[in-house]
């Protein structure tokens, strides 16, 4: 039940950037307990799979019912799977790993994207002014990015049209209404403070970002 409240967010933030052709094949890395395996083969996605470093996580899965969810090394199993995926997720992964394995990474999951392939990913923001407490709150974090910083390492990694964007709040009750309210009055104060010491305002202030990245192969 836990998983299945979580389908309108998931809804929100990923859907529309997911091909509609119900015979992909998708991945998921780091993909936990497989609650977003669960909801991508409610929606008919029965090609998903999900892989993760933890036995526990797969375990979890595995008792919950959910199909598809194997332990696997994100490296070793991208390097063994070129070209295999058209849509590939990463929902707080990339901040788990050092700096100097990200964008091998990248690199990696581009080269096991199809051609037409697309690369969703979730992560912390650095630009968040909560940001610190982002980094730092989980002891395994090792970097954190902002949108001009992803772009880079995508773009270093092959990948030709990246789109980051906010994870605002998304309304499915009357507390994230009002959530979603109060943030929209934060973000219009955080550009104010932004343009004053910048003289810009352009910005993600958001705790994640969604980053969408096209795989651009010739």
């Amino acid at each position: 039940s836990n998983i299945v409240s979580q389908f309108d967010i998931w809804d929100s933030y990923f859907r529309v950037h997911i091909p509609e052709d119900k015979n992909i094949n998708i991945l998921d890395i780091g993909c936990g307990s497989g609650g977003l395996i669960y909801w991508l083969q409610k929606l008919g996605y029965g090609n998903s799979l999900g892989i993760d470093i933890s036995e526990e996580q797969v375990e979890a899965a595995k008792r919950l019912g959910i199909k598809n969810v194997e332990r696997g090394d994100a490296e070793t199993f991208l390097g063994e799977n070129r070209g295999r995926f058209d849509a590939i997720f990463a929902r707080d992964v990339l901040e788990h790993f050092p700096k100097e394995k990200i964008i091998p990474l990248l690199e990696n999951i581009h080269k096991s994207l199809r051609q037409d392939g697309v690369f969703i990913a979730q992560t912390v923001n650095a630009e968040n002014w909560l940001w610190g407490r982002l980094r730092h709150g989980d002891f395994t974090h090792e970097v954190a990015f902002t949108a001009s910083s992803i772009r880079q390492v995508l773009a270093v990694a092959g990948f030709k049209k990246v789109d980051v964007y906010p994870q605002r709040p998304v309304i499915h009750g009357v507390k994230s209404l009002m959530r979603s309210v109060l943030w929209m009055g934060w973000e219009i104060f955080s550009r104010f403070l932004l343009a004053v010491e910048t003289g810009s305002s352009e910005g993600i202030f958001t705790q994640n970002l969604i980053v969408i990245a096209r795989d651009g192969k010739d």
